[in-house]
């Protein structure tokens, strides 16, 4: 009877591994078995991008060699591509633009493929002089700065990284009906750790300090034969990002983030990207080319964006470079 019962635990230890291995997806999902094969080849080299657009470099570099087995699977509605770039197995996915969308492509990746590290790269806008129009910021944490409390008029909560509308009044600062903004946390939740509450969220340590060998790569100047700008692109290290669903084109607003958060980098979707991925516990690292900068205006809006997506992108695939020459393993 205790053999008996011995092979029945065994047998269910098995299918709990396969559970494990094929993750969220249930069994009677169609791509069960096709998920579980993908990830029977071994572990992967998460890519991610917010929209198509940044897209473009990738397919234009030819890079990416797609599977012959299941090269596309496509999981709550995002296209998730499997093949490799350089010889390192990499699944790559569009998750879609603005935070709740990067986060729920993130996690879906990170749930359902074997995946044992995560490389974002994109466009950002940017809030510090200190970086220009096709300059490639590397952040080493972001803030969600749209998690706000939003006071009553009267209140006299204070706080030193308060936005308090009454000092933008024209001609001169005074009271205003809006109040104040306070900056608040975001809650952290991941297994086997206590719920924490925090602003920052970091990137992965040691594939940061990997990427500060990065800053010497030549970015692209030009947009086309005809159209370059006037200085050459600089690869930013050592900066803060700011995350919020917001499109910043307000000048003052910029000088508040820069003054109260000294953040550099602007974008919809990365503190999601970062979130998502330490909830699962895989390293991540950000790479956001600069398409336009509060309160200037620039060449081209079309040109510049796929500059930026571009520098960003050589920036990226530099840093798998990397990896292959430490011979990393994905892991912290």
């Amino acid at each position: 009877m205790g053999s008996k019962y011995a092979i029945i635990l065994a047998m269910a230890i098995m299918l709990l591994v396969q559970v494990q291995q094929s993750m969220q997806l249930k069994f009677n999902h169609p791509l069960h078995e096709v998920v579980d094969s993908i990830n029977r080849r071994g572990s992967y080299l998460g890519l991610a991008l917010a929209f198509p657009a940044e897209g473009n470099p990738l397919h234009a570099s030819g890079l990416f060699i797609p599977t012959q087995n299941h090269p596309i699977v496509e999981i709550a509605g995002r296209k998730f591509n499997v093949g490799t770039i350089k010889g390192v197995k990499v699944i790559y996915v569009v998750t879609g633009e603005k935070g709740v969308n990067a986060a729920i492509g993130i996690h879906t990746l990170l749930q359902n493929f074997n995946i044992k590290g995560l490389v974002y790269y994109g466009m950002a806008g940017c809030a510090n002089i200190s970086m220009s129009v096709g300059d490639v910021g590397i952040p080493y944490q972001f803030a969600f700065t749209s998690s706000w409390r939003w006071l009553e008029f009267g209140a006299t909560d204070t706080d030193e990284k308060q936005l308090d509308f009454g000092a933008y009044n024209l001609p001169r600062p005074g009271k205003n009906l809006l109040e104040k903004l306070l900056p608040e946390p975001v809650e952290l939740l991941s297994d086997g750790k206590e719920v924490r509450e925090q602003y920052w969220f970091p990137v992965d340590p040691h594939w940061y300090k990997l990427a500060s060998q990065l800053q010497g790569v030549k970015l692209d100047r030009c947009v086309n034969a005809t159209t370059c700008l006037p200085y050459q692109p600089q690869v930013v290290y050592g900066v803060r990002g700011s995350t919020s669903d917001i499109f910043m084109s307000n000048l003052e607003y910029a000088k508040f983030l820069i003054k109260e958060h000294g953040v550099s980098t602007v974008d919809e979707e990365s503190a999601a990207v970062v979130h998502a991925s330490l909830t699962n516990g895989v390293p991540v690292i950000v790479f956001r080319g600069i398409s336009d900068v509060a309160g200037k205006q620039h060449i081209s809006v079309a040109g510049i964006s796929a500059l930026a997506a571009t520098n960003s992108f050589k920036v990226a695939m530099k840093f798998i470079d990397l990896l292959i020459k430490k011979k990393a393993t994905y892991t912290i």
